[in-house]
């Protein structure tokens, strides 16, 4: 199963997502609810980085897999921040589907810090 974490910081500030685990919904390769959480995952990643050029603090399991945080620093402009969370929601709502669509292989928790 896939675990995903959700950290969220005073005044509903998206802080973190942490992505634990793997569907096991068919084999290595042709799991599509991995490939659906990891690419949207990713895209948000990315996003934030190449679009807002946030330093985004990733950690992975590179030897594993099944392991990805991605999680903010402290962003001071107002403007940049507003959007950071509005991609990060993105990010959660698009789970939230996902697991909506796939109980079984896929559970999100939020974390209040």
């Amino acid at each position: 199963m896939i675990r995903i974490k959700v950290e969220i910081a005073d005044k509903d500030i998206v802080q973190a997502i942490e992505v634990t685990g793997h569907a096991d919904y068919a084999e290595h390769g042709q799991d599509i609810v991995c490939a659906a959480v990891s690419s949207q995952v990713i895209s948000i990643e990315n996003s934030l980085y190449q679009l807002l050029h946030i330093p985004v603090k990733t950690k992975v399991n590179e030897s594993q897999g099944g392991y990805l945080k991605i999680e903010l620093p402290e962003i001071e402009s107002k403007q940049v921040s507003h959007d950071a969370q509005l991609l990060m929601k993105h990010l959660i709502f698009a789970l939230e589907v996902t697991a909506e669509a796939y109980p079984e292989y896929i559970q999100i928790k939020q974390v209040k810090l």
